[in-house]
């Protein structure tokens, strides 16, 4: 046996020999440990890994024996059945957090009885009748997605820091795209049911400039954004900066009323 390569070559091949073999062995061990869709994506990283660990254990019996580049061509295949496995399973795996957490697209049109537009409301009461008698698909963004689960045409996005289940109050472009995508779906109605908490973690600038965007995209679409409004957790300069953008309402009922 003899050494064909430089020796740090042939240590840098066995380091990574070691380093994916034991990741592959560490992804086999926790298959069927979690729920979909990360067992999914555990197997197809584990599988991806294995096909990785072969192609580099024979690029160290290539270090160390002549084999006159016999091991290249299935090396090659190893490593390129190993990098899609691994790119497939990222995309598949994200694609599944989205599908979870994000609005789905809807592909369906309500009625038009309500405004094109974007209203504030600084009431506590009324929702769920409201929510009741919209005639199309709502998007609600929201810290509490628990009170929405009763509606057949209500979508919650919860915005929360709890990891996977839902989207960071500071990911203001994300809660963009969603509602966004939602009103381009066929959407008629997007509450925002948490600007305070949206205040709270950015500064109010960055909200109101996602809030006027998001409402340019309502009018756009002719569907309609909706504030609620704690009135008593808005400071009053920030409040008469959105009444401008967003007019009042005494009622919900109102953004009906208006339509034209």
């Amino acid at each position: 046996m003899e050494l064909m390569v430089p020796p740090v070559v042939l240590v840098a091949d066995v380091v990574l020999f070691l380093v994916i073999g034991y990741s592959a062995f560490y992804a086999i061990r926790r298959i069927h440990r979690y729920g979909e869709p990360l067992d999914r994506f555990i197997v197809i990283i584990a599988g991806s890994l294995f096909l990785a660990s072969i192609g580099r254990a024979l690029d160290v019996v290539d270090d160390l024996v002549d084999v006159g580049g016999a091991f290249v061509p299935a090396e090659g295949t190893l490593y390129f059945f190993s990098i899609i496995g691994v790119a497939y399973g990222l995309l598949s795996y994200m694609g599944s957090i989205e599908r979870r957490i994000l609005p789905t697209p809807v592909r369906e049109k309500g009625s038009d009885v309500l405004a094109p537009g974007g209203y504030m409301y600084t009431g506590s009461e009324g929702l769920a009748e409201f929510l009741s008698a919209v005639d199309g698909p709502v998007l609600v963004i929201t810290r509490s997605p628990w009170k929405y689960r009763e509606f057949e045409n209500v979508q919650a996005l919860w915005v929360t820091q709890a990891g996977e289940e839902g989207v960071g109050p500071t990911k203001l472009h994300v809660l963009l795209e969603a509602a966004v995508d939602f009103m381009r779906g066929g959407g008629r109605l997007v509450v925002i049911d948490c600007l305070e908490i949206l205040v709270l973690y950015n500064d109010f600038n960055s909200v109101f400039r996602f809030l006027s965007t998001l409402k340019d995209y309502a009018v756009g679409t002719r569907s309609t954004l909706l504030l609620i409004v704690d009135r008593e957790a808005i400071e009053e300069k920030e409040f008469k900066v959105l009444s401008r953008e967003f007019p009042p309402i005494k009622s919900l009922w109102d953004v009906l009323k208006t339509s034209s």
